[in-house]
């Protein structure tokens, strides 16, 4: 018997463990050696009343940090130490001035560990010390030191705070300390924030696969079987039925206008564009569409059922964010070839629609400029697949392309403007590439200041010679020698004489420019932006 009682306690044990849950609690401490240190300040073997005065001092900023999520039993031990350190022999305080303060601290201390145990069901103070762990006698004292009209005696005030500090010790501190380990905060997530996630990694991936199929030529999920197998048709196949969809390029609309409505549904949660932005790189056959430019059956094709998705992100600011994503992964030498074509084109898509709708833009201030009563259609700033008809003939007149480009601006009152400082450019011409050249080619026009025709000429000229690329017989007459760097690139970037630069000589002619003030001159094209406090561009 004795054996069978000893595995069935063993057992239970081992069940408990199992059954019992870590949970991941924000602390207003920064660490688990933060909270340690103030343990040790007040409990270690060496505390004092210097290091006790240290630890309140760190359990005040504690409370700043957290407010009313800072845990009750450190606040509980704060509000008797408080007392504790006033109570000594050179004390200023009388022996009736230390009853009130150690009355106050019994009351507020017993409302701190009360707070711990509420629910929904009443409970008596007794109930409530009994689950806690508390003798019934401190439930006694605290209703005398706040409905008696005596205060008991000083010393069984001291006895009792001792005694509150030792429960507190064994129930909360020494617990925590013992349970308590750092976590990464980057991997600390809500839970709606999760759920979040999940929903649209699961739409983007449905949207990949739809995608798939679509440009393999299949118009429904009858055509899509040929194309995909496994749990890419099979997820696309439940999305398609559930909700009623007639055709496949049905599919791609609904989603965005999913997408859109959880956004809206879940605009508090922190970080939103990141998880967008994150689910829609994780899509696959997304990052092999390259190399379709000269195809205007493929591109209409692509563009037409991406419209309404890249307008959605636009129009909640996430296009930024990709756009950039798009550049990194061109940058990055140890990606997947493959992607980093994807990437490029990708970018060059999106730098397209901007281009496009600026000529809108500019068109449009020039009407308006001729004639200040021109009647403006609704706007909305939640538009998802409409184009308003003046817009569509602004786009008609500036010979965009339109099945070929995303369309962001639905409207010409639609405040989206593009622009890259020179800067954006001089980072990018560092580590410039072959899957990067093709979109500095195509940001030219939207560099501020604005780039005169024959400089945005000059500088194509100059990426194409930088990778032997496109380069016409008439283009370079004379058969130049002269082979040109990143840092012809640069240096002509940096200066904004841009017309200096000659590709049919045999070498590239560049004249620095000074003015003079009495005895001191200052030359152009020193780039003091990029000198460090306390030192000269020629020193560097």
């Amino acid at each position: 018997m004795e054996l069978d009682n000893t595995i069935n306690d063993e057992m239970m044990q081992n069940v408990t463990e199992i059954t019992t849950k870590r949970r991941t609690v924000v602390g207003p401490w920064k660490n688990k050696s933060e909270f340690q240190k103030v343990y040790q300040w007040l409990f270690g073997e060496n505390y004092s009343a210097a290091t006790r005065q240290q630890a309140l001092a760190e359990i005040r900023i504690w409370n700043l940090r957290r407010s009313t999520q800072c845990p009750a039993a450190v606040l509980a031990t704060a509000v008797i130490i408080e007392v504790q350190q006033k109570d000594h022999p050179d004390t200023i305080y009388s022996a009736e001035d230390l009853q009130t303060l150690y009355a106050n601290a019994f009351t507020r201390f017993f409302n701190f560990m009360s707070s711990i145990m509420q629910t929904h069901n009443m409970r008596t103070m007794y109930q409530t010390a009994k689950e806690l762990g508390l003798e019934s006698f401190v439930v006694d004292l605290r209703h005398i030191c706040a409905h008696g009209q005596v205060l008991p005696p000083l010393q069984v005030l001291r006895n009792t705070a001792e005694y509150c500090i030792g429960w507190l010790h064994d129930y909360y501190w020494v617990t925590q300390l013992n349970s308590m380990c750092d976590v990464d905060a980057t991997r600390i997530r809500r839970k709606d924030k999760t759920n979040f996630d999940d929903n649209v990694s699961a739409l983007f991936e449905i949207y990949d696969a739809a995608l798939e199929g679509h440009m393999k030529g299949a118009t429904n999920v009858k055509a899509l079987k040929r194309h995909l197998h496994g749990k890419r048709f099979h997820i696309v196949k439940a999305y398609y039925t559930e909700n009623n969809l007639t055709n496949l390029q049905e599919i791609f609309d609904h989603i965005a206008k999913k997408l859109h409505s959880l956004v809206k549904r879940d605009v508090a949660i922190k970080d939103i564009s990141d998880i967008y932005i994150a689910a829609l790189l994780r899509m696959r056959y997304f990052f092999t569409i390259f190399g379709i430019e000269d195809s205007a059956k493929e591109m209409e094709s692509l563009i037409t059922v991406n419209q309404t998705l890249f307008r959605m992100l636009a129009i909640y600011g996430f296009l930024d964010d990709l756009f950039l994503a798009f550049i990194e992964i061109a940058e990055n030498p140890i990606a997947d070839t493959t992607k980093r074509l994807a990437s490029s084109f990708w970018a060059v898509q999106i730098i397209n629609g901007f281009k496009a709708f600026q000529k809108c833009k500019q068109m449009y201030k020039a009407e308006m400029d001729e004639n200040t009563k021109i009647k403006e259609p609704p706007f909305s700033y939640s538009n998802l697949t409409e184009i308003s008809a003046a817009t569509r003939e602004l786009y008609i007149y500036s010979g965009v392309a339109m099945k070929r480009t995303f369309l962001f601006g639905d409207h010409f009152r639609r405040p989206w403007v593009w622009v890259f400082e020179r800067d954006f450019l001089e980072e990018r011409l560092e580590v410039i590439n072959e899957y990067t050249a093709p979109i500095l080619k195509n940001i030219l026009p939207l560099i501020v200041p604005t780039l005169k025709s024959h400089e945005m000429e000059t500088f194509t000229k100059l990426i194409d010679c930088f990778f032997n690329e496109n380069i016409k017989a008439d283009k370079l007459q004379n058969n130049s020698p002269t082979v040109y760097t990143v840092d012809d690139l640069l240096k002509h970037v940096k200066s904004n004489d841009v017309s200096a630069m000659d590709l049919d000589d045999d070498k590239l002619t560049y004249t620095s420019q000074s003015k003079t003030y009495g005895l001191w001159s200052v030359v152009e094209d020193d780039d003091w932006k990029s000198s460090p406090l306390g030192r000269v561009p020629w020193e560097l």
